[in-house]
């Protein structure tokens, strides 16, 4: 009977080598293909494990020809490592289609854990209340990005949120045109990085120290939920119940 393979979900840092899990390092060294999202991450780790090697790379961009690879290697026995850009595979990357070939060739699969960005987050983070929701990426249109954080208020737990970090003014801003000032918000910038910094406040006092920021720094967002911002009261609406009870006052006389 032919030996089933293994596939290996290795944690990443979330931007410093010395972070590096080193069961992940020896993961790179030894195992028969490794595959990373991205170039530049790639070479940090293949430098941090002292080692030069081909890799595979598995994105947005969905490599059909790496999937067939790792099913391969897989389905002959072999070992597969998969590491993420930052922190643990599968939390907003396309990982998952990877762990979806160790079922189809019914390999074994091991995690090595490590660095999250999100228990990273919420390890700085000042509210009381630690139950929470991941909602990944919110919507990149502004009507759609509004109207999905609309569904977030009121709830009773903390509200998780990532995006990329050219977005970040933008997400902030949608915050505060639908939270009142009953919601507080928790900004985790750059974790373990040189520009980490925590920023805390409403959504209206966040969104004037975000347009102070030049830099594109990735980024957490913890949201303590509250109520959305009431509509506007149209006064010229207003004045047809008193127009219409004048009017009812005239008809009785």
């Amino acid at each position: 009977m032919q030996a089933k393979g293994t596939l290996i979900m290795a944690a990443n840092s979330l931007g410093l080598p010395e972070d590096i899990p080193s069961r992940s390092l020896l993961a790179v060294k030894e195992s028969d293909l490794v595959v990373f999202e991205e170039d530049k991450p790639a070479r940090l780790v293949l430098k941090t494990a002292g080692v030069h090697r081909d890799y595979y790379k598995y994105n947005e961009q969905h490599q059909e020809h790496t999937l067939d690879s790792v099913k391969e290697v897989l389905a002959k026995g072999g070992t597969v490592t998969y590491m993420s850009d930052q922190g643990c595979p599968t939390l907003e990357d396309p990982g998952y289609n990877i762990v979806r070939c160790a079922q189809q060739t019914g390999a074994k699969v091991k995690v090595i854990p490590g660095p999250s960005s999100i228990t990273a987050a919420l390890s700085a983070c000042p509210f009381r209340e630690k139950t929470f929701e991941f909602n990944g990426f919110p919507p990149r249109e502004e009507t759609k990005r509004q109207a999905y954080l609309k569904k977030l208020c009121g709830k009773p737990k903390l509200q998780i949120l990532m995006d990329t970090p050219y977005r970040l003014p933008h997400v902030i801003g949608s915050c505060a045109e639908v939270f009142d000032e009953t919601a507080a918000g928790f900004i985790a910038l750059d974790i373990s990085g040189p520009d980490e910094e925590y920023l805390l406040g409403s959504f209206t006092e966040l969104k004037e120290q975000v347009e102070k920021i030049d830099k594109k720094l990735n980024f957490v967002l913890i949201i303590y939920p509250g109520q959305t911002k009431k509509a506007p009261v149209n006064k010229s609406n207003n004045r047809h119940p008193q127009n219409n009870n004048n009017n009812r006052r005239r008809n009785r006389r």
